[in-house]
């Protein structure tokens, strides 16, 4: 069973790990670039989750744990009023698949709404196709890309103008969960 709740100072070294790990798996040809930008990453929020995401207004992390296990995480920072950036997006390997990533999704939406927020911004490097895929499923639009040192980054960013429709309507309702 997959319990999302609020990153704990424990939690520390298993996201981390999970962090490296994740972008590591998709990073190809591209593996320099992408420890340097782990090791980025990794002195800069992740070093102080609670003072980056717990301690501001407005921002919020959580974890994915099975049996104790941090299997997930995620991020949401305040950018202002109206926008909340999705950020650390990253599921283990093993549990891929399974409903965790969309579980976090709903949980980023669910606060950002609470937020007041009128849309959420995120950015991926292209190699996480499969993380690419599930925010198109859950409503996010391409809105365009940039670089970032040998790599491309693609910047999302989804409404929520509208209140979510529900599972008889519309393609971006959070109730339509992907297949197995």
């Amino acid at each position: 069973m997959v319990n999302i709740r609020t990153f704990q100072p424990d939690d520390s070294g298993p996201v981390r790990e999970l962090f490296a790990a994740g972008l590591l798996a998709f990073a190809a040809e591209h593996e320099a670039v992408v420890q340097a930008y782990i090791q980025e990453s990794l002195a800069d929020d992740l070093a102080d989750i609670p003072g980056h995401y717990l301690q501001e207004s407005g921002s919020h992390f959580w974890v994915a744990e099975i049996d104790g296990q941090v299997k997930g995480m995620v991020g949401v920072q305040r950018r202002s009023d109206a926008e909340g950036e999705l950020r650390r997006m990253s599921v283990a390997a093993d549990t891929r698949r399974m409903g965790i990533g969309w579980k976090l999704m709903e949980t980023v939406e669910a606060f950002c709404r609470e937020q007041g927020y009128r849309r959420i911004i995120l950015s991926t490097v292209t190699q996480l196709q499969p993380a690419i895929a599930m925010y198109q499923r859950f409503g996010y639009r391409y809105v365009g890309e940039e670089a970032y040192r040998m790599m491309t980054v693609q910047l999302y960013v989804k409404s929520l103008e509208a209140p979510p429709e529900g599972p008889d309507g519309g393609q971006n309702s959070i109730h339509d969960r992907p297949g197995p």
